[in-house]
C-alpha cells in the first residue's frame, strides 16, 4: 500500500486553489454554464425581451381595436389582392423569406409554411419547397466548405455531440430521412450535420425532400384553410400536436433506436468487407 507524502498533499493543495482561483467569479465546479452574466449580455437580454413586450403589446392593442393587422388577416381576398399586386416578387420575397429561415432558423419553418398556404394556396407548397430546397442546399455547401469547427460556433457542442452519429454513418440516408419526417427534431443543427456527412448534396437534396414534403403540404394547408375549412384546419392542428407531442415525449427513445440502427448497420457493412 503506497500512501501520499506531505509534500504530495501539499502539492494537491495548491493546485486546488490554483483551480479555483482560476475559474470565473459565480462559476462552480464541473459546470459548463456561467453563472455570472456578463453585462452586455444583460444588456442585449434587456433589448430582446422590450422588443417582445413591445410586439405583444401591439398585437393585443390590433386585435382589441380591429388594427390595420387583423383588418388585413380577417380578409383574405384584400390581403391575396394587395400580395398579387407585387407581381413576380411576391413569390420571390416569400422563397426569400425561406431560405433565410432555413439557414439562420430565427423562425419555426412550420410558421412560415402556414404563411404560404394562407397567401398563395397550393401554390404555397410549391415556393415553400423551392426555398427549403435553396436554403438547405446553402446549409450543405457551407458545412461542407467551413467544417465541424464552424457548426460549433453556432450550436452547443453538446448538441453536436448527441447527433455525431449521424456523421460516419453507414446508413446516413436512412438516418436523415427519418429525422426530417418524424417531428421534434432540432431539423437546422440536422441540416447542417447532414453536410459533414460523405453523402453527395444530390443525394441530401433528394432526402431532404422526400422527408420534408408531407410536413411542407400539411402546414400549407392549415395556412390555406384557415379562412376556408376552420373545422378541418383544427382537426388536423389536434392531430399534429398529439403527434408532436409523442414525437417529443419518445424523442431519447427514437433517438437511441436510430443510433443503434445506425452502429448495428456499420458492424454488419465492416464484417461483410
Amino acid at each position: 500500500m503506497q500512501l501520499s507524502t506531505p509534500s504530495k498533499d501539499r502539492n494537491k493543495s495548491q493546485d486546488h486553489l490554483e483551480e479555483q482561483e482560476s475559474r470565473e467569479p459565480g462559476q462552480t465546479a464541473g459546470s459548463p454554464i456561467k453563472k455570472r452574466l456578463s453585462t452586455k449580455t444583460i444588456i442585449k437580454l434587456w433589448v430582446a425581451g422590450l422588443v417582445i413586450v413591445a410586439l405583444i403589446g401591439y398585437l393585443i392593442w390590433d386585435i382589441a381595436a380591429t388594427g390595420p393587422l387583423m383588418r388585413l388577416l380577417t380578409n383574405r381576398d384584400e390581403l391575396i389582392a394587395h400580395v398579387k399586386s407585387w407581381g413576380i416578387f411576391a413569390p420571390l420575397l416569400y422563397i426569400l423569406l425561406q431560405i433565410v429561415q432555413t439557414v439562420v432558423a430565427p423562425i419555426p419553418g412550420q410558421v412560415v409554411g402556414s404563411i404560404g398556404g394562407f397567401i398563395f394556396g397550393a401554390w404555397g407548397v410549391l415556393w415553400t419547397s423551392i426555398g427549403t430546397v435553396l436554403g438547405c442546399y446553402i446549409v450543405f455547401k457551407i458545412s461542407k466548405r467551413f467544417g465541424r469547427p464552424f457548426l460549433e460556433k453556432i450550436f452547443k457542442k453538446s448538441a453536436i455531440e448527441r447527433f455525431d452519429f449521424i456523421i460516419n454513418s453507414k446508413s446516413a440516408s436512412l438516418v436523415l430521412f427519418l429525422i426530417y419526417l418524424l417531428p421534434g427534431f432540432p431539423d437546422d443543427l440536422i441540416c447542417y450535420l447532414a453536410g459533414l456527412t460523405t453523402l453527395p448534396v444530390r443525394k441530401l437534396m433528394l432526402i431532404l425532400i422526400l422527408g420534408r414534403l408531407p410536413v411542407i403540404i400539411v402546414t400549407n394547408y392549415l395556412g390555406a384553410g384557415l379562412t376556408t375549412n376552420l373545422s378541418g384546419v383544427i382537426a388536423i392542428s389536434i392531430v399534429a400536436v398529439i403527434l408532436l407531442g409523442i414525437g417529443i415525449w419518445q424523442h431519447e427513445r427514437i433517438l437511441g433506436a436510430l443510433k443503434k440502427h445506425s452502429e448495428q448497420s456499420s458492424e454488419d457493412k465492416d464484417k461483410k468487407s
